[in-house]
């Protein structure tokens, strides 16, 4: 039985750098992932919801395994063309009010998250949440109540619109976010990254902001390493100092190589450039050169380290 398993197309062959990559990660997640990937599957053959594959493949990424377009989730049915959203008429949503299926008592607690009355077309779009999407009503006043507070952050006052709150109705259909419980657990993902991110905005710009979608992309990979304060601002500044200005993939490039080298303190950072960094010795002439195959002489090279010894600044006196 044993011997079955060795069998050649039994095997699957891993570069060594890629398991020094992963034990050095010591993530389970983005291992398996990889050992998935590498035998020709994808995440359906793990037990994982999409918020989890997410993430290990973002750690894959980050680890330089994979590029960013690897295809890691398995492949969504095409449509038909009837499985469109339907063109909902006037008489479709009455009928809805009608039936009690859930959807006319949907409407006045939208209304009172959002303080209007919902109009004919605010109607149809709150119906295809319910209807098309197949959103439960819980679900969509969560998912109402969420873009109702990421108003607010952007200005007093502030509300969201159908067409808003129906974008990430979508976001969530895709990502299998049809539970309450899904729900709450995606929520609270989403605060402590805002949080987070917005403690991070403010460090690094000085900005009191929620960080906006392209942003949050390499914020949450950072949140979730836990780099420090001290780390962020010292990877920004030589963004800048690289480069004459701000580029969020340059200060990503940093991070990402810290991280894979273990230095995540600003002293293991100088330190393993300190090492990196070619000691300056005095060059020595090839052994059994005579003085004729050397083009300067020893005399001259003493007298030109002299002359750089000299030229170096002194060092400064320590105050007693």
């Amino acid at each position: 039985m044993a011997e079955a398993l060795l069998n050649p197309g039994s095997i699957i062959a891993l570069h060594r750098r890629a398991l020094e990559k992963l034990e050095k990660a010591g993530n389970g997640d983005a291992a398996l992932l990889y050992l998935c990937l590498s035998a020709g599957q994808t995440s359906a053959a793990l037990p994982w919801g999409s918020e989890q594959v997410e993430r290990a493949k973002n750690a894959l990424i980050q680890m330089g395994l994979i590029p960013s377009d690897t295809p890691v989730l398995p492949p969504q049915p095409v449509k038909l063309e009837d499985e469109r959203p339907p063109d909902y008429t006037t008489q479709d949503i009455a009928l809805a009010m009608e039936n009690g299926s859930g959807f006319k008592a949907l409407v006045p607690a939208v209304e009172q998250l959002l303080g209007k009355v919902l109009s004919p077309s605010d109607l149809k779009t709150l119906y295809l949440l319910f209807d098309f999407l197949a959103l439960p009503p819980e679900v969509i006043l969560t998912l109402t109540g969420w873009c109702v507070e990421q108003a607010k952050s952007k200005g007093s006052g502030r509300k969201p619109t159908l067409t808003q709150i129906r974008r990430e109705a979508y976001k969530w259909q895709r990502a299998g976010i049809d539970t309450l419980e899904a729900a709450d657990a995606h929520l609270q993902r989403l605060s402590r990254l805002n949080r987070r991110g917005t403690e991070i905005i403010y460090l690094l710009f000085q900005e009191s902001r929620v960080p906006v979608d392209r942003e949050a992309e390499y914020l949450e990979p950072w949140i979730q390493k836990g780099f420090s304060d001290e780390l962020l601002l010292l990877a920004r500044d030589r963004t800048i100092f690289q480069l004459q200005g701000f580029k969020w993939s340059y200060m990503n490039s940093i991070l990402n190589r810290w991280y894979q080298d273990g230095l995540t303190t600003i002293e293991q950072v100088e330190a393993a450039e300190q090492n990196r960094r070619p000691n300056f010795s005095r060059p020595r002439p090839l052994s059994g050169a005579s003085s004729e195959q050397n083009p300067v002489s020893s005399a001259d090279m003493d007298r030109m380290f002299q002359e750089l010894q000299q030229a170096a600044p002194p060092e400064p006196q320590k105050k007693g």
